[in-house]
C-alpha cells in the first residue's frame, strides 16, 4: 500500500502518478481538480493521447466515487471541453449537470481591451465542468452500480431473492385504481422511486415478518443521506464573477483561488464528505479543506509541487491554530 507523502488530520498527499494512485485509494464524495490542458505553455501540460489518458483518469476516479459523488474539472479550450464530455458520456457513467462559466476579472484584462487590430476578444473566462451520475432528469442511472444510491432498492433486491418471491407475484399487492397492474415495484427495485411507509408494512405483512426485517425509518434515513441536496447560495447562477488575481500564484503556472475551491466544496460536500484531487498543484485543494475542517486527498507527480503544497498546508493548518480561541 502506498504511503503518504505528507498528512494532516484531515488529509493526505501522495506522490506519483495519479493513475497508479487512485486504484489503492478509498471513496471519495467530491472530485475537484485543474487537469493538464495540453495546450504546451508550460512544460508539464504536454500529454500524448491527451483525451484517453484524462478520461482513463476520470475511469479510475469513478471506481472510488460514492453513488452521489461529483465531479467538477477547470478547463479553457472548448473544442478539448467537446471531445472529453463526449468520451465521459461513452466511457463512464458520468452525466453532465452543468458547463460553469468563470468571469476571473475584467481588470487584469483592461490593457489588452485597448488594442484594436485583434482577431477575437480578449479572453476573461474559464470553463468549469459539473457531472454526477444522475442524468439530465435527475434520475440515477439505471446500472447495478448505482443502484446503491437508493438502499431500498439493493435490499428488497435482496430480501425477495432469500424469500425466492418474483417480483410479479408483490406487484399484485399494489393494483391500479381500475384492478391493473402498475410499474411502482419496479421502480423500487430499480431505485427510482422509494416504497412508502405503509406500503414497505404491507410487503413485509406478506412476507408473514420473516423478511424484510430491516425497519423502514433506517432505511429512509440512509436514503435521505446518499440523497444530499446541494447547499448552493442564494443569487447565483452558472456564470461566476471571481477574480484570479486576488491572490498570489503560490509557486504554480496556472493557480486557482483558494475562495472558489472552497466555494465549491462547502456548496457540494457534506460535512463528513472527502474531497479528491488527482492534479493536486500547489495543493489549493487541501488548503481550502484544512480552512473548512473537511477531509481530503491529493495527488501530485511533481515532487516541487509536493512541497510547494506542504508548505502551504503546513502555515494553513499553523494559521487556524493561531485563529483557535
Amino acid at each position: 500500500m502506498i504511503q503518504p507523502y505528507f498528512e494532516t488530520e484531515l488529509g493526505k498527499l501522495y506522490h506519483g502518478d495519479c493513475l497508479e494512485i487512485l486504484p489503492q485509494l478509498p471513496m471519495v464524495d467530491l472530485i475537484l481538480t485543474d487537469p493538464l490542458y495540453n495546450i504546451k505553455k508550460a512544460v508539464w501540460d504536454s500529454k500524448e493521447n491527451y483525451y484517453y489518458w484524462l478520461i482513463s483518469v476520470f475511469q479510475s476516479c469513478e471506481k472510488i466515487s460514492k453513488g452521489n459523488a461529483t465531479l467538477w474539472f477547470f478547463h479553457m479550450v472548448f473544442s478539448d471541453l467537446a471531445e472529453i464530455h463526449k468520451l465521459l458520456e461513452e466511457e463512464t457513467s458520468y452525466r453532465h449537470k452543468q458547463l460553469i462559466t468563470i468571469n476571473k476579472g475584467l481588470g487584469s484584462i483592461a490593457g489588452r481591451c485597448s488594442i484594436k487590430k485583434l482577431r477575437s476578444f480578449p479572453r476573461a473566462t474559464e470553463y468549469l465542468q459539473f457531472y454526477t451520475f444522475e442524468d439530465r432528469t435527475g434520475a440515477e442511472q439505471l446500472s447495478e452500480r448505482y443502484q446503491r444510491i437508493n438502499p431500498m432498492a439493493e435490499y428488497l433486491r435482496s430480501e425477495f431473492k432469500r424469500a425466492k418471491i418474483t417480483s410479479s407475484e408483490i406487484t399484485k399487492l399494489f393494483p391500479s385504481k381500475t384492478g391493473g397492474l402498475t410499474g411502482c415495484v419496479s421502480n423500487w427495485l430499480l431505485g427510482l422511486n422509494f416504497p412508502l411507509k405503509n406500503q414497505y408494512e404491507k410487503m413485509r405483512e406478506y412476507l408473514n415478518g420473516e423478511y424484510l426485517r430491516q425497519e423502514y425509518e433506517y432505511l429512509r434515513q440512509e436514503y435521505e443521506d446518499l440523497r444530499y441536496y446541494f447547499d448552493l447560495p442564494k443569487g447565483f447562477t452558472d456564470v461566476w464573477d471571481i477574480n484570479f488575481y486576488t491572490e498570489k500564484n503560490m509557486g504554480h503556472e496556472t493557480p486557482k483561488p483558494t475562495s472558489l475551491i472552497g466555494f465549491i466544496i462547502n456548496a457540494t460536500l457534506r460535512d463528513e464528505g472527502v474531497a479528491l484531487d488527482p492534479f493536486m498543484g500547489s495543493g489549493t485543494l487541501a488548503v481550502a479543506c484544512e480552512r473548512l475542517n473537511r477531509r481530503w486527498i491529493g495527488i501530485e507527480i511533481s515532487k516541487e509541487y509536493c512541497d510547494i503544497a506542504v508548505d502551504r498546508i503546513k502555515k494553513e493548518t499553523a494559521q487556524l491554530k493561531l485563529e483557535l480561541p
